[in-house]
């Protein structure tokens, strides 16, 4: 039998190259989310790339709250002044408590949703998240062998190519890709150790600016 070395895989290769692997993980931890911490995340989230915007329809619906104010006074018996303060002065209110009204909505959408465990792992050119689905707590064997078990979902970005952000609040480190997705990986489940080098890599690798 002749055999070509060239198509015979190299296991000692393959096996280097396992260990280089996993020599490059920096840092790796297992963590789950409160929904104090989500709504602390999209906080964080909403006052990074939408908070100027906000703040100007604010001021706008102000200084027109105020104009109608000031020409129902001097217009007292002109009913369009009043219905005008009323409109100014409620898209003032719903502007004001937009960004809460819309936060308080996904945590109520999530409160019906079973709970996720994630595991991240951060490499030098990128970073992996699992996601796993847990069964519901109330639910019953038999319940379970009736449900299909739904795998691992696994998200990899790359840094420098994927567009990501990086945020902090009092609560958490923050991970944002694309501007519309937010993974929230909470203090409480990391030790000083590897929160610093999670910190360290996210500000290094991401550019912060706005």
């Amino acid at each position: 039998m002749i055999v070509i070395s060239g198509l015979i895989p190299d296991l000692g290769g393959e096996a280097e190259v396992k260990k280089d692997k996993k020599q490059d993980i920096i840092v790796q931890f297992s963590y789950d989310n409160t929904l104090e911490e989500i709504d602390g995340a999209m906080k964080s989230f909403q006052m990074k790339f939408s908070g100027k915007r906000w703040k100007i329809m604010i001021a706008a619906y102000a200084l027109l709250t105020a104009a109608a104010l000031t020409f129902g006074i001097f217009f007292a018996t002109n009913p369009i002044s009043w219905l005008a303060l009323v409109v100014c002065g409620y898209g003032l209110v719903y502007t004001v408590t937009d960004k809460k009204r819309m936060r308080n909505k996904t945590i109520n959408a999530l409160k019906n949703m079973p709970p996720e465990d994630y595991t991240a792992t951060v490499y030098a050119d990128k970073i992996e998240i699992e996601t796993v689905i847990k069964s519901e707590d109330n639910a019953t064997e038999s319940d379970d062998s009736d449900t299909e078990n739904i795998p691992p979902l696994k998200s990899t970005f790359l840094f420098g190519q994927d567009l990501l952000d990086f945020e902090e609040n009092k609560e958490s480190l923050l991970l944002i890709a694309a501007r519309r997705q937010i993974y929230c990986f909470p203090k409480r489940c990391l030790d000083k150790e590897q929160q610093d080098k999670l910190r360290n890599i996210l500000e290094t690798k991401l550019d912060t600016a706005f």
